[in-house]
């Protein structure tokens, strides 16, 4: 009997075919559930939970799919297998315009981590490259950041006063490191299971006094927007330095005091995000006076909030003495920065 040589090769044409879609399809899919597509290899372990865990760098392993996703990269769960220390692996995000920013922040990003060493600060471990992809390590954190914590009542004040003292006490330190965060507010802070708080997410920091003006021209992230905890010079793209990270520290603590949005708040006070004139700044401390708020706490977040850096604590360490301090720093009434 012949062989029917046309009908052999179309099978084998259908059989790649097939091939070719099948595989078509188990990328996709592992490109869907793994983020970054990393090509990891899986590892095999007696303890398996069921997930799908990966070996990357011959150190980690790797929880499939990503814990989270953020706005520019992708966070895995890890242990460093020879210690057995659980950890945090951060990849750019992939497929968007912004591919290559997203990898140069992340870069920066652990630039910046890898020579800061403080107790409410998130510690580096390691960055490395892995199939062709940048990948940065750093601690895992026990606890839920302050936004996700947050209670159906306001925090206490003394409580809220010692976590901004450790977290201004940060911010010394990383201004005196040249950097600036730039994104301080109740979701980049953890509160962590021994009580103490941490910042995370360094990703739009930049440097406190920036050389280069047209490199700083052409950041992406000059115009920062975090709605309800907007910051004036980030929200209209203007220069930032570290009285930027003190309107965000003076936010969050109005959030944790109020569990109100401080943006909101001055909404419905004045109609605008921030108050821009110390009289303004005097309806925001009254309010959170009428909230249960003592008067010397009332009076530093409203002036650390002020629409004009200007007019806002010069320091990290300032803020401090005046959270600090009996009487705390007056508000004047003299109208400072008219309305735009």
């Amino acid at each position: 009997m012949g062989i029917d040589i046309d009908a052999v090769i179309i099978a084998i044409v259908l059989v790649y075919i097939v091939i070719g879609i099948t595989v078509a399809i188990v990328v996709a899919r592992r490109k869907r559930e793994g983020g970054s597509g990393q090509d990891y290899g899986k590892v095999e372990t007696p303890n398996s939970t069921g997930d799908n865990i990966y070996m990357v760098n011959r150190r980690y392993e790797v929880k499939m799919p990503p814990h989270k996703q953020g706005g520019m990269a992708a966070i895995w769960l890890a242990v460093e297998r020879k210690k057995g220390r659980a950890c945090i692996i951060k990849t750019p995000r992939r497929g968007t315009a912004l591919d290559n920013v997203y990898l140069d922040k992340l870069m920066l990003e652990a630039s910046y981590l890898k020579k800061l060493r403080h107790p409410s600060i998130v510690k580096y471990v390691d960055d490395f490259y892995y199939n062709g992809e940048f990948h940065m390590v750093i601690e895992y954190l026990h606890g839920e950041t302050l936004m996700a914590s947050s209670p159906r009542t306001p925090f206490n004040e003394q409580q809220v006063i010692i976590w901004a003292s450790q977290l201004l006490d940060a911010l010394s330190y990383i201004h005196a490191a040249d950097i600036v965060h730039r994104d301080i507010n109740p979701k980049n802070i953890m509160l962590c299971s021994d009580g103490t708080v941490k910042l995370i997410d360094f990703g739009t920091a930049k440097k406190l006094n920036h050389a280069d003006k047209d490199e700083s021209r052409h950041d992406p992230f000059t115009q920062i927007a975090n709605r309800g905890f907007d910051i004036p010079e980030l929200f209209i793209g203007g220069e930032s330095d570290q009285r930027t990270d003190l309107c965000g520290m003076a936010q969050t603590c109005i959030y944790l005091l109020t569990l109100k949005q401080p943006n909101e708040i001055c909404m419905d006070l004045f109609k605008s995000n921030w108050p821009r004139s110390y009289s303004e700044a005097k309806l925001v401390a009254d309010y959170l006076i009428s909230a249960g708020i003592s008067k010397r706490m009332a009076k530093c977040l409203a002036q650390g909030i002020l629409f004009s850096p200007g007019n806002r604590f010069a320091d990290a360490h300032a803020m401090q003495v005046a959270l600090s301090s009996a009487d705390g720093y007056p508000i004047k009434s003299a109208e400072v920065v008219s309305k735009k």
